[in-house]
């Protein structure tokens, strides 16, 4: 018998990092019953949440064998960790993208051979189930591409069900839609919802998991403005919502992505008249859905900025705040962008690709099989 309460050691274990914890499952069978337990796994979870620690930096690599991936220390930029990717390189040509993360888990795409969750803490992968026929033939899929403008893809937790959803919407080839497919992982299958009422049009646009919901940039069906609209889908209800936009003079600017800055929604725009320079603000909504908190926060020049403007992604804030990490998708390094001067200093990992996404993720023993 321990003589430590059993309350003690579930605190003092809820606060180390997997690796370790993985490690501990061998110093006895009570110990690696509740490292094994799912309540330890969420109680772990929300202990990292709320501490802001066990925080990883997913670097995808954009020039070398499609199964090498890495991670490092997000706080540090430290203790770089080589990954296996779910898809091989051998497999295909084609490269696999990840595109979502949420609670530890990654979610990775691959043209030919599908969709796999990842938890890279654990090492743990699973492999969704293919997608009816009657669904795919419609598909007006574009082949070869890394990002392809007709399948659109989202990831995010159903607080309400307790489930890891995958969102899928392929562009219909016989109707002026996409329709949309939800994965379940608690069930272990896709089911279609209503097709969306919205049309997508740029190809780079995953969905930004916020507040249970994914969020696009969109138009109306048969507008197409380059994106006016930031709208949503519910994972707990699957329906669609608009999200209230900032008070700007859309026949200047458009709305190009959506992200996830701090845990609040945000969004870059770009100019698309030639009277000025070329150049995209970031926003973000520091109170979900209160039109009134947006906040412009970045603005980038072209011709001054480190990295391709027009793909830019916000990643994180750094530890202290005063820096945002800026991505473009692996055209060039990511830089940090300082916001107390406005400056910017290329990211530099030593050991890292020359070449690569990012990608925010907490360790985690969240369950995937």
């Amino acid at each position: 018998m321990s003589p430590f309460p059993t309350e003690l050691i579930t605190d003092i274990l809820c606060r180390l990092p997997v690796k370790t914890l993985l490690r501990f499952k061998c110093v006895s069978k009570p110990w690696g019953s509740l490292i094994d337990d799912s309540d330890f796994a969420k109680l772990h979870l929300h202990q990292s949440l709320e501490t802001n620690t066990n925080v990883k930096l997913f670097l995808d690599n954009c020039i070398e064998d499609d199964d090498k991936a890495y991670s490092v220390d997000f706080d540090s930029m430290c203790n770089l960790v080589q990954l296996t990717r779910p898809f091989k390189a051998e497999i295909t040509n084609y490269r696999s993208r990840i595109f979502g993360s949420c609670n530890g888990l990654l979610a990775v795409y691959h043209t030919e051979s599908g969709i796999a969750l990842w938890n890279p803490s654990t090492r743990k992968c699973h492999y969704l189930p293919t997608l009816d026929d009657d669904i795919t033939m419609d598909h007006d899929a574009i082949p070869g591409y890394h990002y392809d403008k007709n399948t659109i893809l989202g990831f995010g937790y159903d607080i309400i069900s307790n489930d890891y959803k995958v969102v899928m919407m392929l562009r219909s080839k016989t109707q002026n839609c996409f329709k949309v497919m939800v994965y379940s992982l608690k069930a272990n299958s896709w089911r279609r919802i209503r097709d969306c009422p919205y049309d997508i049009p740029f190809n780079y646009n995953d969905g930004a998991y916020v507040n249970g919901s994914l969020h696009w940039v969109g138009d109306e069906i048969g507008e197409y403005c380059g994106g006016k609209l930031i709208f949503a889908l519910d994972l707990g209800n699957e329906e669609y919502h608009v999200v209230p936009g900032a008070d700007i003079d859309f026949s200047n600017f458009g709305n190009k992505n959506v992200g996830v800055l701090g845990g609040c929604l945000c969004v870059f725009h770009d100019w698309l008249t030639g009277c000025v320079p070329d150049h995209v603000i970031l926003w973000v909504m520091k109170e979900y859905g209160a039109k009134e908190s947006w906040t412009e926060l970045v603005y980038l020049l072209r011709d001054e900025w480190l990295t391709n403007i027009f793909h830019t992604r916000a990643i994180a804030y750094s530890k202290s705040g005063d820096k945002i990490l800026l991505d473009d998708g692996g055209c060039c390094q990511p830089a940090w962008f300082n916001l107390e001067d406005e400056t910017g200093e290329t990211l530099c990992i030593p050991g890292a690709p020359q070449r690569f996404s990012t990608m925010i993720y907490v360790e985690s023993l969240v369950f995937v099989d």
